[in-house]
């Protein structure tokens, strides 16, 4: 779900399709969204062999470098990853229910479910 958020989001940012972002090109354009890719899911908590399963990659070092790497537009993608994030923890808190059901709601609910 994490995943498939933060991929969507950087497709949409660098318009391409995942399949791009899985790919084994190494234009710079598709390194960038990887880069994005990458930091978005390691600042969610995920590890670099996730990371690596997710966009690809053979190698959990190949992502460390990923992630470690100041590029020419590190602090850009770095800023959308940041964005990314703070959408998906956003979008998260909304479908949380903001408060408690007391008992005379939780049965109503139990009974509209049977």
């Amino acid at each position: 779900m994490i995943e498939r958020h933060v991929i969507n989001s950087v497709c949409n940012y660098f318009q391409l399709n995942p399949e791009h972002i899985r790919s084994q090109s190494r234009k710079s354009h598709l390194v960038d969204a990887r880069q994005c890719c990458a930091l978005a899911l390691r600042e969610l908590g995920k590890t670099y062999k996730f990371i690596g399963n997710i966009i690809n990659r053979k190698n959990h070092t190949t992502i460390m470098h990923l992630v470690n790497r100041r590029t020419h537009n590190w602090h850009e993608n770095e800023r959308l990853a940041h964005e990314i994030v703070k959408a998906y923890k956003d979008m998260a808190k909304a479908k949380t229910r903001p408060y408690k059901l007391n008992m005379e709601e939780f049965l109503e609910m139990v009974q509209q479910i049977k």
